[in-house]
């Protein structure tokens, strides 16, 4: 799993990123941090193992998107942490599924047809317009092609496990994801009795906000 810095400066407070899949730090680069900033990504071994202990911090706060909705919720009650504030943005617990996450058959097909040309594809359908594509590419995920077929392989095999129930303070869906179909999204999180934020755009948000504190709102 990559583990990487934003912002360590020693704040009270800090905020947990659990990124979306195939992404790095580069996918949040524009989103100010006004206190430290821990982001996540590569759930190829979406484990405890290496992350670093958070017992100095008096308040820390997490934010999920996509794939790491799931991730979260896996590794949250192994970390032994107790946030303050979860947000949940377009994903689920349950990233495969027919009724509540990814339908099976897309993401095999996904699966299937990952390579460069597939990866472009997949990047070019989280936005809703050209201008976010534009802006997304001027700053491109760096990340071996390898190993993020290797990362959509190992969440599919991974996602099966039943996870225990994760409470979530707020939760976004996207009107228009096509990723994660919002209407999957919806009735997931009406089976957990939440009723979701509703978004404008597509799978990636985070074009809409300037700040963490602007998603952490409650």
């Amino acid at each position: 799993m990559r583990i990487e810095w934003v912002c360590k400066k020693g704040t009270p407070g800090i905020t947990v990123f659990f990124n979306g899949w195939g992404m790095d730090v580069h996918a949040v680069r524009h989103l100010e941090p006004e206190e430290d900033l821990l982001v996540l990504s590569d759930y190829r071994q979406p484990d405890t193992v290496g992350l670093p202990s958070l017992v100095t911090y008096d308040r820390i706060r997490v934010v999920a998107w996509s794939m790491g909705v799931w991730a979260a919720a896996r590794m949250l009650p192994e970390w032994g942490i107790h946030p303050a504030c979860t947000v949940a943005i377009n994903g689920t617990a349950c990233p495969i599924h027919d009724a509540w996450g990814i339908p099976s058959r897309i993401y095999a097909l996904t699966e299937r047809g990952m390579n460069i040309a597939g990866r472009e594809k997949f990047i070019r359908r989280m936005f809703a317009n050209e201008e976010e594509i534009h802006r997304f590419l001027e700053h491109p995920i760096v990340r071996p092609i390898e190993e993020v077929c290797e990362e959509l392989t190992l969440i599919r095999e991974q996602s099966t496990a039943r996870l225990k129930a994760f409470p979530w303070n707020k939760v976004y869906v996207s009107s228009g994801d096509l990723i994660f179909p919002a209407t999957n999204q919806q009735a997931y999180w009406n089976a957990q009795g939440i009723i979701p934020i509703s978004l404008g755009g597509g799978h990636y948000p985070f074009y809409r906000f300037s700040a963490w504190e602007e998603i952490l709102q409650l």
